[in-house]
Parts: C-alpha cells; sequence; structure tokens
C-alpha cells in the first residue's frame, strides 16, 4: 500500500513538474512581443505577429494573403473574384465594409482588427474589442499611402523586407510604363459608369494614379474631386482625349445598365480613343472594390501596360 502511495505521489509530482514549465512557454507565446503601430487614426499597442486577425479591406486581405498570413474573419458581402477562397465557412463573416458585426467581434476575440476608411466611424468601438489599425489608400497620392500601408503590415507580421521588394517591383513597373506613355504625350479620360450615369475623374481622384503614376495628361479643366464630376457623353467627345479607361461600379454593386451597354453608341463611336480601340474597360473588382493590394495594384499595372501600344 505504502508503495502504491509512494508511486502515485511521485506521478502527480511529475505531472506538476510538467505543468510548470509548460505553462510559462505558453504563456510567452499568447503574449507575444508587443510593439506600438501609428496609423492614421492615431497609435495601437498591438502583438507582433498576431494570429487572429480580422480584416474589413480587401486590398489588406490581397496584401496578407499574397504574403502567406492567415487572417479568421473579413467581410464576405462583395468578395472580389480573386479572394473568392475567403468565401469558404471556415473564415468568419464579420459583418458589412459599412457595418461591422460587433456582437460576432466580441464572440471571437481577434488579436488585431484592421479597418479602412468605410469603418472609421466605428474606430472607437472596435479598439474595445481588439487592438484595432486603420490603413487605407489615399486618394491623392496612391503609391505614397501603399508603401506606408506595407511598412505598416511589414512591422506587424515581420515581413518588411519582403513588401519592400514587392513595391519596388511594383514602383519599376509603374516607371517604365509612365516613361512610354509621356514619350508618346498622351492624354486621358477616367471614367465611373454607375447604371448608365457617368462620373469624369482627374488629378488627385480615386483614380489619379493613371495621371500621377502611369503618365497620362487628365483632359482640360475635371475639378479636383474625390467623388469625380458628372459628365455625359457629349462633354467625352468634345474632350476627346486617346484613351478613355471606364471603370464600370454596376459590376460590382449590380444596376440595370452595364458599361458596355452605355458605351455602345453612335457619340462614342465618334471619338478618336474609340476609333483608334483605346477605349479601355478596366476590371471593376480590382479598381473599384480591392484598391492597395499586391494582386490588385499588379493587375492594374497588366492592364494599362497592355493597353499602350
Amino acid at each position: 500500500m505504502k508503495k502504491i502511495l509512494v508511486v502515485f505521489i511521485l506521478f502527480l509530482a511529475i505531472i506538476a513538474g510538467v505543468g510548470y514549465y509548460i505553462s510559462p512557454k505558453r504563456s510567452q507565446e499568447e503574449s507575444g512581443n508587443k510593439i506600438k503601430i501609428e496609423h492614421y487614426m492615431g497609435e495601437t499597442e498591438v502583438i507582433e505577429n498576431p494570429k487572429n486577425v480580422v480584416v474589413f479591406d480587401y486590398g489588406i486581405v490581397d496584401v496578407l494573403d499574397n504574403s502567406g498570413i492567415n487572417i479568421i474573419g473579413l467581410p464576405k458581402e462583395s468578395l472580389p473574384k480573386f479572394l473568392e477562397k475567403y468565401s469558404d465557412n471556415k473564415y468568419i463573416n464579420v459583418g458589412s465594409l459599412k457595418e461591422p458585426n460587433l456582437e460576432k467581434l466580441y464572440e471571437i476575440k481577434p488579436d488585431l482588427i484592421i479597418i479602412s476608411g468605410r469603418q472609421e466611424p466605428f474606430y472607437e468601438q472596435l479598439s474595445k474589442i481588439a487592438p484595432t489599425v486603420a490603413l487605407k489608400t489615399n486618394s491623392d497620392d496612391y503609391m505614397k499611402s501603399f508603401k506606408v500601408n506595407l511598412d505598416t503590415l511589414g512591422n506587424i507580421f515581420s515581413k518588411k523586407e519582403i513588401f519592400k521588394t514587392e513595391f519596388d517591383k511594383i514602383e519599376n513597373s509603374l516607371n517604365e510604363i509612365k516613361e512610354k506613355v509621356q514619350d508618346q504625350n498622351l492624354n486621358a479620360l477616367v471614367i465611373l459608369s454607375n447604371n448608365g450615369k457617368l462620373s469624369a475623374y482627374g488629378l488627385k481622384s480615386r483614380f489619379g494614379i493613371i495621371y500621377d503614376y502611369f503618365g497620362f495628361k487628365p483632359v482640360e479643366d475635371i475639378a479636383v474631386s474625390t467623388h469625380g464630376s458628372k459628365i455625359n457623353f457629349e462633354y467625352i467627345l468634345e474632350k476627346n482625349p486617346d484613351y478613355i479607361f471606364i471603370i464600370d461600379r454596376s459590376a460590382v454593386v449590380g444596376g440595370d445598365v452595364s458599361a458596355n451597354k452605355a458605351f455602345d453608341n453612335d457619340i462614342i463611336k465618334a471619338t478618336k480613343a474609340s476609333q483608334n480601340g483605346n477605349i479601355i474597360f478596366l476590371d471593376s473588382e480590382v479598381w473599384y472594390t480591392a484598391t492597395g493590394g499586391l494582386k490588385s495594384t499588379n493587375k492594374m499595372i497588366e492592364e494599362i501596360q497592355s493597353s499602350i501600344r
């Protein structure tokens, strides 16, 4: 009996000892190194290399996906096709782009939440749930803000050099295209088609990258406006640019009149862009829904590059 008791006590001691050595290690893995991250809405202390990450911006999802960084949740209502894998049930639906599901976020307790402009009104509420970092691609300087975002993500996920390499490749490609465009002295008009209604975008606008970094000159007298200026087809013929770039919002959010249908008219056929085959329908998911990603930005480059002769 005494032998049995001694063996039992020794067994308990061994278990306790194992637990003693394992527990601190587990605790250290859970806590991780904490770093301070500056972003456009403030400063946030986050765990380095967080595991449970929720993202409310498809461009940022693109960056993380391209780099093999896992996330646990995102809004699923309007996923771009190239991010379709995130429709799988193993990824948690955390609301919409405009309205996060706060109850769901409280339930899953993420280590980090990444938001962009559409979720700004919820920043304080989200910050009470988990460390929240705000990143967005600015319309007045796409590449500058894109680099800031990559640097920030590089610091959080220990991939700064990898993201720097990716950014440098993109910048070099842009410079090559810009030189070619400027050598030909090309101008362009960028148009958002929304169920048949048209808006023109110039410098420092949502699609200003076409002028600022691809090198096209904007047509004259377009007001600097993030949301564009309302125009009609007669305006397009009057300006008669070398290139017309079209983003079809209806292809993303739905609508009765597609851009292809709207632009199939005699006024547009009279433009030199139409006659020279330089009306370019851009990928709406890339240009409208998922800007600021690695794959999406490279797709932008491919589309513009293939349109230049």
